[in-house]
């Protein structure tokens, strides 16, 4: 994958942090799309470059939620060809039916489904010039199932399932891989927030995640794999 160019979403967070990192270590040049902590995101960039010298590193601060933000800073972007996009970026959220305003229900849908959509959107015109394009959507294991206390969440990662199910159906015949990853719940600050009950242990890791990006993007054969599931070892198997 040396020299290939990959849009990673979420770039500061726990699982992208660790994608990120991933694919720098196959040669991957990268852009980084983080939220509105700017420094945040330039922090990690700045430590990218100083680790991996033999790549090209570049970093948008971007609110994923503005549309004119994302179409403008995704042009700059793209300016040398994009070859691989991660849509990683989401938050999750955690209330009954009742306690969940629509202004947190539009706020949740709009990042982890909307803006998905919209740059996959500006992101096709590159993708089909590559000779190796591949998207991989990070969805969760409430993609397939219905949880208490997490009804907007669960919402919008079914939405991103069915894009991706709808994406990967009109873009095979052009040699473009659409996959989606879903792992249970992954040790990150966003899950320590939203469920402070769990410790790391037993708990999937960023790494995990990323070393599925991986197997997605290393194993690009005549077998194509829609998608890959993640559980904790501790859960049984075949259930969320």
């Amino acid at each position: 994958m040396k020299g290939l160019t990959a849009v990673i979403t979420g770039a500061s967070g726990g699982i992208g942090k660790a994608i990120c990192r991933a694919l720098a270590k196959e040669g991957v040049n990268l852009v980084l799309f983080g939220g509105t902590n700017a420094k945040k995101l330039q922090d990690f960039a700045a430590a990218l470059k100083d680790e991996f010298k033999n790549i090209d590193i570049t970093n948008y601060p971007c609110d994923l939620t503005d549309d004119a933000a994302v179409i403008s800073s995704f042009k700059k972007a793209a300016k040398t060809g994009v070859d691989i996009l991660i849509n990683n970026a989401g938050i999750a959220f955690g209330a009954s039916v009742e306690d969940t305003d629509m202004r947190t229900f539009d706020k949740i849908m709009a990042l982890n489904f909307r803006a998905p959509v919209l740059i996959t959107k500006e992101a096709l015109p590159y993708l089909k010039k590559s000779a190796r394009a591949s998207i991989i959507n990070i969805a969760s294991v409430v993609a397939h199932n219905g949880y208490p206390l997490q009804s907007a969440y669960t919402a919008s990662k079914h939405a991103l399932l069915g894009f991706t199910k709808s994406l990967a159906a009109e873009l095979y015949s052009q040699d473009i891989r659409v996959h989606v990853i879903s792992p249970g719940g992954v040790y990150t600050d966003m899950i320590k927030i939203t469920r402070p009950d769990l410790s790391s242990d037993g708990m999937i890791m960023p790494e995990d995640v990323a070393g599925a990006v991986l197997f997605l993007l290393k194993n690009r054969t005549n077998a194509v794999i829609d998608e890959i599931s993640l559980h904790r070892a501790g859960k049984q198997p075949f259930l969320s």
